[in-house]
This record gives structure tokens, sequence and C-alpha cells, in this order.
């Protein structure tokens, strides 16, 4: 009787993998036709990475015949020879049982080309548990990065002539400046001095028109000296940045009325004329957007060197702002300038950094690359 016990058992068993291995196969079956219909790369390869199955997708874009394809080996027909990380990681899961879901790597086609491929990867095992091997489905990405490479370039080759016409803007605002006190600047000087002269020769009721004549001639001076500065100032290469930093918080204190501050540490900050002439510009357009927006009562400029780079702080005590609304939508804000600057700025390898809340004012940190024996002619 109990042996008749342990053969009706060892019958329940067999009939019971059976149904088990069975239902797999439907599984199995199922699986393989939705892998044949669906518009991605299907490949499975066992656990000494022979190919056991491919959809026509994948054929289509390697251009071999299924025939020609199964029981081969994957690494040595579609890994090329540079990539042998891919090759490592499967010889770890050989030893562990654990594989990457995410992968992407490039695989050779029949011609010789490479596809770059983004794969999701699920370890296969057998009715009984094993692991039976690795099914990856693949999307072809090599359109869509050959792409993003492309407008990458064309972007870089945009900020370079962006940065190029910047330094040829420059180039033009310094010799219009050299023009204006070349020509009429110092014209307008030696009108002045032979107007001062003519004082002994003007008789009493005269003399009143005469020095009125005389001041206009001053206060035109002063705006054309004014207006030299304005375009292109010579102390910002005659004397550095720093003097022109300073010249520049004088003159805007003296034309919008509140207080502005400079302030700089004293090290020797080289750079080149391309990274001078935007940090002035930057603190020039910083200086502007706090005097229309901000609304402070007093702003200031701290430049400082740390290690290898320029450090430029601006800071106001105005309204500030609300950084993360103007992030989503920065065209609704009127500081949108401060979105131009850091573009412009990352463009010659420096960054900006934006800190500000609504009543607590504004600050502005510009760092940038100082030079390196390289001091571009502007």
């Amino acid at each position: 009787m109990l042996c008749l016990g342990w053969g009706v058992t060892l019958r329940r068993e067999a009939a019971s993998r059976k149904a088990v291995e069975k239902a797999l196969c439907g599984v199995e079956t199922r699986s393989r036709e939705m892998l044949e219909n669906i518009k991605l790369i299907a490949v499975i390869v066992d656990t000494d990475g022979n190919i056991t199955f491919c959809n026509d997708f994948f054929l289509n874009v390697v251009g071999w015949r299924r025939e020609e394809i199964l029981g081969a080996n994957w690494f040595d027909s579609f890994i090329p020879p540079n990539q042998g990380t891919v090759k490592r990681l499967f010889d770890s899961f050989r030893a562990e049982g654990a594989f990457p879901v995410h992968l992407q790597n490039d695989i050779v086609t029949r011609d010789g080309k490479s596809r770059f491929i983004s794969w999701n990867n699920t370890v296969l095992r057998d009715w009984s548990g094993q692991i039976s091997g690795i099914m990856g489905i693949g999307e072809d990405i090599t359109d869509r990065i050959n792409a993003e490479n492309a407008l990458s370039f064309y972007r870089e080759q945009l900020e370079k002539l962006a940065a190029e016409l910047s330094l040829a803007e420059e180039r033009e605002r310094r010799r219009l400046a050299a023009d204006l006190h070349d020509r009429i600047g110092q014209s307008l000087a030696f009108a002045n001095i032979k107007t001062h002269t003519l004082r002994e020769f003007v008789a009493d009721g005269g003399r009143r028109h005469l020095a009125d004549l005389m001041g206009l001639m001053e206060q035109v001076i002063q705006d054309v000296r004014t207006l030299i500065f304005q375009i292109s100032p010579p102390i910002l290469y005659e004397l550095g940045l720093e003097a022109a930093l300073e010249w520049l918080a004088e003159s805007t204190q003296q034309e919008r009325g509140f207080p502005v501050i400079f302030s700089d540490g004293g090290e020797s900050k080289p750079l080149a004329d391309e990274m001078k002439v935007t940090l002035f510009q930057v603190v020039r357009e910083l200086l502007i957007n706090a005097a229309k927006h901000a609304r402070p009562a007093q702003v200031a400029i701290d430049v400082r060197r740390r290690g290898n780079r320029i450090v430029l702080m601006v800071k106001d005590d105005g309204v500030g702002f609300d950084i993360s609304s103007v992030s989503i939508n920065p065209r609704a804000h009127p500081g949108f300038g401060l979105f131009n600057i850091r573009q412009r700025m990352e463009t010659l390898g420096g960054d900006v950094a934006i800190d500000s809340l609504p009543g607590r004012g504004t600050t502005v940190t510009v760092s940038a690359p100082l030079a390196h024996g390289r001091h571009d002619s502007i």
C-alpha cells in the first residue's frame, strides 16, 4: 500500500509538472508573438551569450537573416571590441545572477555601421526558477543622438559667433570712443580755451553772454566725456576692471541718486580682454536693472579672487523677486536681463548665482576663470 501511495504521488507531481510546463510553453509562445509585433528590438540570449531569439525588427536594423543569427554569440557578433564593459557586465551576471535593467551601447550591423541602442533588460528563469538567460528590449536611438549632437554643435557655434560678435562690437565701441576723444573732444577743449581768451576782448555788455557760452562749452565737454565712458571706458583698458567698476559705481551713484559702494580684495586678478569687457558690461547691466526695478536704498559691488577664479557680487536691498516664478516664465518678469547675463557668462566658462526674495533684495554672484597667459586684444 505504501508503494502504491508513492506511485500515486509521483504521478500527480508529474502531471502537475506537465501542466506547469504546458502553461509556461503557452506563455512563452504568446510572449514571442508579442515580441515579434512590437516596433522595438527584441533579443534573448542564454547564459552563454548565445542568441536564442530575435524579432524581425532587430533583423531589419542589423541586416542579417534569422538563420544567420540564431545560435551565434551576441558579444562576438554584435558588440564592438572597444565596448568591453558590456561583456564584463554579462560575465558578472553569470557569476552573480544580476544584470543592469537599463543599458545603452552600440551594436554593429552587417555593413559594419554602428547603431546606438537603449535597452531594458529582464533576467529570464525556467520553470524551476533557474536563470536561463536575458531578454533585452531595445530602442534604436542613433538618429536622435545624432540630432542632439548636431543641435549641440550648432548651439556651440552660435554661442561662439555671439561671443565673436560681442568682441567685434566692443572693438567698434573702442574705435568710436577714440574718435570722439581725438576729434570732437580735443576740438571742444581747444574751442573752450579760445573762448576763455576772449574775455579780455569782450566789452562789459557781452561778458554775460560769453559766460553763458563758456558754461555751455564746459557742459558739452563733460557730456562728451561721459558719452565716451559709456560707449567704451578707456579706464577699463588702461587701469583694469577694478578701477573701471569703481568709476562705474561713482557714476551710477551720481546719475541714479542712491549710494553704490565698491570694494575690492586687492588680489591680482588677470583677465583676458574678452572676459574683462563682459564682466564690466554685466555689472553695468545689473546696476541698470537695480535702478529700474529694485528701487534700492543702496547697492554694493564686491570683487574678490578665489583660487583661479574671479568672484564678483552685486547686492541690492531693493524689492527683490520670486526666483522660482521667474525661472518658469522669465519673460514675464522685468529682470529677464539676469537670465541673459547667465547665458553670456556660461558661454565664457563662467557661472551666475541669483539669490532673491520678495522684500529681501537681490544678490547676483558672478564667477569666471582668470586668464593664464592669454590676453585677447580688442
